[in-house]
Order: structure tokens, then C-alpha cells, then sequence
């Protein structure tokens, strides 16, 4: 593991750091007890800006962008992504930090997996855990294996490249598809937001290493089954927030779900924030910070993080 500086021409914010094969973009702001927040599937540093400047005010937080995202390094046709190998990241980054002292993780959509599984990896490390509209499999599937399934990311990401680069089309759309994906913050979307969306956001590496991690869901889900009936949940503050929104049937059936994880989870509280959109860390990041700032701080300040 070693740290070196951002990028060359200093444009970059935060460090790099190494972890095993990947060089790592890491983010590490604000003060007080730490906090490790995990992007969803497809999603970079700067999708979790709005929340973070909520979050910094009374928080350390740390962010990074997993292999393929953001300026991290590329994925390679070797790399498999698995459960495992990103705590083992999570644990590296916090390292690399100087992080010693237990820390909260808060994941959202397909990163509830990897916090989950931190919380169980690591019960002395973890202070509390939120699952912001997270992913849970109701069933085990694994039809197709994942050395297949990457391979497929690999070949659609290439015919694509040379597609593009036969009819002259030399960088894909980028600003303008995000800003349809994520939902602008309250305040808007800042001008750094912009200009990183429109150098990354759909650009072929992240397209494959989306790809690559989505493909992967499977045997991560399959780890975590496991992990699940081996390493309880630390005791400590586990929440779990639903994004409920207006449209009925799928309202109803997605907060059942939700509070079924719950129950895997062993969680104190269900916090429902109704009519919101999956992408609450953009969308609603005054309600995600209040709800994390009312459950995890008071047993932290009090030094006290476990349960009754």
C-alpha cells in the first residue's frame, strides 16, 4: 500500500493510492469521527459531492473511486472484481489515511454489499453502518459465470470503441447523459461537478468498468450469502434508508424489500424518504446527512457504539 500525489498537472482533488494492483483516487475531507462513504454502481467522486458538503461540517469523510472510475486506474481484462477484494480496498484506503479508530460506512444502491460485508469483515473496525436504497437479492442467481460475463463487458466496450472510431467519433457523450442520470442537488450542480462529468461520466472506461462491476453482482451477492450466515453484524448503529417513490405497486413492493434487508441487516431503523428518486445522495442529501448525523453521532460522541 503507498500513497503518492494527485495528478500531474494538479487539476486533480485528493491523493492517489495504491492497493494491490489499482491505483486508487482517493478523496479525504472535513473533521471529526470518520466516515467511509461507498458510490453506487456507476458512480464517481463527484456524484457524492452534494452529500459530502453536508456531511464534512461534523464528519472526516473518505471517498474513492473503486478500479475504472473516476481517475482511478483502468480495469484490465484480469481484473474480477469480488466482495472480498474490495474490503480488502476499503481496508487499504483507511490504512493509507492514517485511519485507525472504528469508522462509519455508508454505501449506496449496489455499494450496501461492500459496507455489509466490511461490517461483518471487520466488526472491531466499523462504528456504525447506513444502507442508503440499497441492493438486496431476494434470491441467489448465478446463471452465467463471471469470467464470461466480464469477457462480454470487454468485447461490447471494444466493438463500441472501434464503431465510434470508424465513423469519426472521437469522445463520447458525457455531461449531457449524467445530468439525465443524476438528479441535480438543491442548490444545482456545481461547475467542478460539470467539468468531471463531462471528461468521465460515459466515457469508454467507465462504461466497462460499469460493466465489469455489474457483471460481477452475482458472485458478489453469492460471497455475501455466505458471509451472512458465518460473521453476524457488529453491534453497532445500522440504518437503512428507502428512497419511496410516488409510483404505486413498485412503492409498495420496494419498501417491503427494503424492510426485509433491514431484518437480514438486524437494523434499528428504517427511514423512509418518500417521493424521492434512487439517487437520493444528489437528490435529497440534506435528509441522508440529517439521518446519518441522528444515528450514528450520538453513540459516537458518548463513546459509546454499541447497542442496548
Amino acid at each position: 500500500m503507498q500513497e503518492s500525489s494527485p495528478a500531474a498537472d494538479g487539476s486533480a482533488p485528493g491523493v492517489f493510492v495504491t492497493a494491490g494492483d489499482h491505483r486508487l483516487h482517493v478523496l479525504d475531507e472535513g473533521s471529526g469521527p470518520p466516515l467511509l462513504l461507498m458510490a453506487a454502481l456507476g458512480s464517481n467522486w463527484f456524484d457524492l459531492d452534494p452529500l459530502v458538503a453536508r456531511l464534512a461540517s461534523s464528519w472526516r469523510v473518505l471517498r474513492y473511486d473503486r478500479p475504472g472510475y473516476g481517475l482511478s486506474s483502468p480495469v484490465g481484462r484480469r481484473h474480477h472484481p469480488s466482495l472480498l477484494g474490495e474490503v480488502e480496498r476499503m481496508a487499504a484506503v483507511l490504512d493509507a489515511r492514517g485511519v485507525r479508530e472504528p469508522v462509519v460506512v455508508v454505501g449506496h444502491s449496489l455499494a450496501s454489499l461492500y459496507v455489509e460485508a466490511f461490517a461483518r469483515q471487520y466488526p472491531e473496525r466499523t462504528a456504525g453502518v447506513v444502507v442508503l436504497d440499497g441492493s438486496f437479492a431476494l434470491v441467489p442467481w448465478r446463471l452465467v459465470p463471471l469470467s464470461f460475463r466480464i469477457g462480454n463487458a470487454h468485447r461490447l466496450i471494444g466493438a463500441a470503441r472501434a464503431v465510434t472510431s470508424r465513423v469519426g467519433i472521437r469522445r463520447w457523450p458525457s455531461l449531457q447523459v449524467w445530468t439525465r442520470v443524476v438528479p441535480a442537488p438543491p442548490e444545482g450542480r456545481g461547475e467542478l461537478q460539470r467539468r468531471w462529468s463531462a471528461r468521465i461520466f460515459g466515457q469508454p472506461p467507465h462504461l466497462l468498468a460499469l460493466l465489469v462491476e455489474n457483471a460481477a453482482f452475482g458472485a458478489m451477492n453469492q460471497t455475501l450469502r455466505g458471509l451472512r450466515r458465518d460473521r453476524p453484524m457488529p453491534r453497532v448503529p445500522i440504518i437503512v434508508v428507502v428512497a419511496s417513490s410516488n409510483l404505486p405497486g413498485w412503492r409498495e413492493f420496494w419498501e417491503w424489500k427494503q424492510q426485509r434487508y433491514a431484518r437480514v441487516l438486524d437494523a434499528q431503523e428504517v427511514a423512509v424518504l418518500p417521493r424521492a428518486r434512487h439517487f437520493l445522495v444528489s437528490e435529497r442529501p440534506d435528509d441522508v446527512a440529517e439521518i446519518i448525523d441522528d444515528a450514528c453521532r450520538p453513540r459516537i460522541d458518548h463513546g459509546d457504539p454499541t447497542r442496548e
